[in-house]
């Protein structure tokens, strides 16, 4: 009971994070109403999957990505090929889907409930098979793109649409156990990358530590170089101007990470030529940085065989 009540939860929790944040980004271009049954038939549906499947919690986490996954693509064919459609074939049309593949993997629970028990990664055939729903369902979305040219109005927008996504709630609904089966390898990945992350905690923190010291020290080089030395030094939004150290951080983060976004450019030799420095250490630090981090993943490795060994020996 506890393990069932650790998923559920943790599945709303991600669901409702990661969702609220799409439905706030889009809640302009959809209306809030959309939106709000956006999150609320995604809570439910994870909700029914965290009960009806206990025990994965990265199960949840990657239906939680793939609804994430399903709200961006909806909206982007809403607003591409169906310009028009009225709010209530929009519920309609997005409900259709997730409604299909709930009632499918309930309709399959039983094979999907060993499926998840096993907490295994497929072979490369099932894992082939398990994509079989994939490219039937991504045909025909691409067919929307038609709707545009044939250009229907009023009334026939309405019924393409639910037309449409009715034919994706068909697909998922028959191929529930199959897209159940990808999701799992999907969260038992996740839950390899979260523990190898987990490992590299230590090291990360290292390496982003010395490259907060390297941002604030030429950030401060920039600062006292911009007002000791005559100007100007710095080129702000177009204008020749002293530089904040809010902005010398900004400018050194930038700088340091190579990414150059041209709002604040340098423009007296003793800038360009620290610049110059900065960018050199950047690009030392992220190679070192990253080869030091894999070495030391390497070596706890090689710790944990090292003792696994010692202690089948014993």
């Amino acid at each position: 009971m506890k393990t069932r009540t650790s998923g559920f939860a943790t599945g709303v929790v991600a669901t409702a994070a990661l969702l609220l944040l799409i439905a706030i980004a889009v809640s302009g271009d959809v209306g809030l109403s959309l939106a709000s049954t956006m999150v609320a038939s995604a809570l439910a549906s994870v909700a029914v999957f965290a009960f009806l499947f206990p025990g994965s919690t990265f199960f949840s986490l990657a239906l939680t990505n793939s609804i994430a996954v399903y709200v961006s693509i909806f909206v982007f064919l809403s607003e591409t090929n169906f310009r028009g459609v009225s709010p209530a074939a929009q519920h309609a049309g997005f409900l259709l889907p997730v409604a299909g593949f709930v009632v499918g993997a309930i309709l399959r629970r039983d094979a999907i409930r060993i499926i998840v028990t096993q907490r295994q990664i497929r072979s490369a055939a099932d894992r082939r098979r398990s994509l079989s729903w994939l490219l039937p369902t991504a045909a025909l979305c691409a067919l929307t793109f038609l709707v545009p040219g044939i250009d229907p109005t009023g009334r026939a927008i309405d019924v393409t649409f639910v037309l449409a996504m009715g034919g994706v709630s068909v697909l998922v609904l028959i191929t529930a156990q199959n897209v159940a089966v990808f999701l799992l390898d999907a969260g038992l990945l996740f839950e390899e990358f979260f523990e190898r992350v987990e490992r590299l905690i230590m090291p990360v923190y290292a390496f982003l530590t010395f490259y907060s010291m390297i941002v604030v020290a030429f950030a401060s080089i920039y600062k006292i170089v911009d007002r000791f030395v005559p100007g100007p030094h710095f080129r702000i939004l177009d204008h020749d101007r002293a530089i904040g150290f809010a902005d010398a951080i900004y400018f050194s983060v930038v700088t340091l990470s190579t990414v150059g976004y041209g709002d604040i450019l340098p423009i007296s030799e003793p800038i360009k030529l620290i610049a110059l420095i900065e960018v050199v250490f950047g690009v030392t630090l992220l190679l070192v940085g990253f080869s030091e981090i894999m070495a030391y993943s390497r070596e706890v490795q090689a710790r944990k065989r090292d003792h696994g060994a010692a202690e089948g020996d014993e």
